[in-house]
């Protein structure tokens, strides 16, 4: 269906006798929506124009499409009187799809192509969320091939894990990630804990897949029923994707530098950035294995070669399409063109090329895919699915959200009015209940994210109204005898509410720290909690806290100051002008018992 990510079931007969097509000689003559197409003839070929198919793919196809590309071109291809050429271009799904959505206007994104042949219908998807973008992609594209995302493994800890009887599904993936003992447990100590590697989603057809069947597992709902909303609003899908990366000791930039590392990696060697599992297109266990594609081009190291599980709950083939852009469609010769070298990628030597690098026919089947080559060659696979662009683009911007490694001022209301008591939490009051969603919430950060800790009431210091509980610095920095996150749990326990609120002179001063403490490449935050409003008589104004705070954000250097609101006593007007003059958000939370939600909502926005 149209904006929605289509999944194949496997079905049909296999592709045997491959190598026996790829010899029948490509010498063909057509006439074909009249215009004549001549491949291969006795004698020289002569025309007077050249034209040239420009094709875009993936780089886990370029290998495939090129020597596609070349087979075609060795057998001198004229139309209409021209002579033929195919140029294969390589650029990651997610680039073009951007490129696409403005109507390929970006003057850094080179050549438009003729044909898109991307390594997952999903980067399809995301393009044509524009008209631009749909004014381009009239075609809905022809299958050439197939791959499932698999979770690979190396083949000796496959081995002893039960490959190729045992499986391996998605909710294991995250049950078992970081897991420190787990080889050690069987025997083989040398090779750490159960560590997870994970391709960013962004950019990488595995890492999506990984992430949408992963919160579909810790949902217990088909991935096919996952929702924008899931995402944009539910704790349950957030907590899902902070799981999986924070229990991933590498997020790649891409495929081709997560599996650099694994071939780096000596397995026995304990310096070594070992990864136990990670999600990965079939295609390119094939290609690290047979050192063919891009597995040819990685440096070398000791690394072991890979092992495919096919996971139970959830593996799809992904259907890779050949589509035509309105631009050849448009022009006769291009699509005649274009047309014949579809011909050739759907015949003889286009699906040699395709299944010697790790590509499986339309149907799915590829009986030569063995236990040797690390994979299973006819797998069990789930229905066709489907997910729109809104779910894709919600669980992308979801992952940037949770992945962002922050440099965070988190400045909690200690004043006397955090004692009253919250309605319906048996008891507790707004302080107990907010101390423990902050405790909840410190986990969120990963050990290599920035957190400081003050608490703000009236006169704390002298006439000062705000206290540094814990200074600025990485979550995993030795601070004494524990971690600043120890150091920052043991100061939220020793927290006692006192004082009013003076909380215009703490924004200010809060916002100026973390101006001086600025981290370029990082969202650079104030995180403020209050239940109420401004309450010192001797502080400075909010018309003028707002003008100050407008003079001295710097777009260049954006220091944004969120607040929430605590509580049906709070100010949130003043909150909201508080947090607009440095662009940032306000978070409600009227139910003091979502306080939790709230917090996971504002650490894992990603700054406008």
């Amino acid at each position: 269906m149209p904006g929605a990510r289509h999944r194949h079931r496997r079905s049909g007969p296999s592709l045997r006798g491959v190598a026996a097509v790829a010899a029948v000689p490509l010498m063909v003559g057509a006439l074909t929506c009249g215009w004549l197409v001549l491949r291969g003839g006795a004698g020289p070929v002569r025309c007077d124009r050249t034209i040239t198919l420009g094709v875009t793919t993936s780089p886990s196809l370029a290998t495939a499409l090129s020597a596609a590309a070349a087979a075609y071109g060795s057998g001198k291809p004229t139309v209409s009187g021209y002579c033929v050429s195919v140029r294969v271009d390589t650029a990651g799904g997610g680039q073009v799809a951007s490129y696409m959505r403005g109507g390929w206007t970006d003057p850094t994104a080179g050549p438009i192509p003729d044909v898109w042949v991307p390594d997952s219908t999903d980067w399809l998807t995301l393009a044509r969320t524009t008209e631009p973008a749909n004014r381009l992609l009239v075609d809905t594209g022809t299958v050439i091939a197939t791959s499932p995302v698999v979770i690979a493994m190396p083949r000796p800890m496959a081995e002893v894990f039960g490959w190729p009887r045992r499986e391996l599904s998605w909710a294991d993936l995250r049950k078992l990630g970081g897991d420190e003992g787990y080889w050690g447990s069987r025997g083989r100590p040398a090779w750490g804990g159960f560590t997870v590697g994970l391709p960013d989603p962004r950019v990488s057809t595995a890492g999506m897949t990984a992430l949408a069947d992963a919160v579909a597992a810790a949902l217990k709902t088909p991935v096919e029923r996952l929702t924008e909303d899931m995402f944009t609003d539910g704790l349950e899908a957030k907590g899902a994707l902070l799981d999986l990366e924070r229990s991933s000791a590498l997020v790649a930039a891409s495929d081709t530098d997560l599996l650099t590392a694994v071939r780096a990696a000596d397995l026995e060697d304990p310096t070594a950035t070992r990864l136990t599992a990670f999600p990965l297109q079939e295609s390119l266990v094939y290609q690290y294995n047979r050192r063919v594609g891009i597995g040819a081009a990685l440096p070398d190291g000791r690394g072991p070669e890979l092992a495919a599980f096919y996971p139970r709950d959830g593996t799809e083939l992904d259907e890779i399409r050949y589509t035509v852009l309105s631009r050849a469609s448009d022009d006769p010769v291009k699509a005649e063109v274009a047309r014949d070298f579809l011909r050739t990628l759907t015949s003889g030597p286009g699906r040699v090329a395709l299944l010697g690098n790790g590509l499986r026919p339309p149907d799915g089947i590829a009986d030569s895919f063995t236990a040797r080559t690390g994979l299973t060659p006819r797998p069990r696979m789930t229905p066709e699915r489907t997910l729109d662009a809104t779910v894709l683009t919600a669980l992308q911007g979801s992952f940037a959200g949770v992945h962002q490694r922050g440099n965070t001022l988190a400045v909690l209301d200690t004043s006397g009015s955090m004692n009253e008591e919250v309605p319906g939490s048996a008891g507790r009051s707004r302080l107990s209940v907010a101390l423990d969603a902050a405790k909840s919430a410190i986990p969120l950060f990963a050990e290599d994210s920035n957190l400081g800790l003050w608490q703000f009431s009236t006169r704390l210091r002298g006439d000062q109204d705000w206290e540094e509980l814990v200074p600025l610095g990485p979550m995993g920095e030795r601070l004494g005898a524990g971690t600043r996150s120890q150091v920052v749990m043991d100061a939220v326990n020793r927290i006692e509410p006192r004082g009013d609120t003076g909380l215009y002179d703490t924004a200010l001063a809060a916002f100026r720290y973390m101006n001086q403490h600025y981290v370029p490449g990082r969202p650079n935050q104030v995180v403020l909690l209050t239940d109420g409003k401004n309450s010192d008589p001797g502080s400075i104004a909010l018309d003028e806290l707002v003008r100050i705070l407008r003079r001295e954000y710097s777009p260049q250097r954006p220091v944004q100051v969120i607040t929430i609101g605590y509580g049906a006593d709070t100010d949130l007007a003043a909150l909201s002008r508080i947090s607009a003059a440095t662009g940032a958000e306000t978070y409600p939370a009227l139910d003091p018992n979502t306080i939790f939600e709230v917090l996971v909502d504002a650490l894992t926005e990603v700054p406008g």
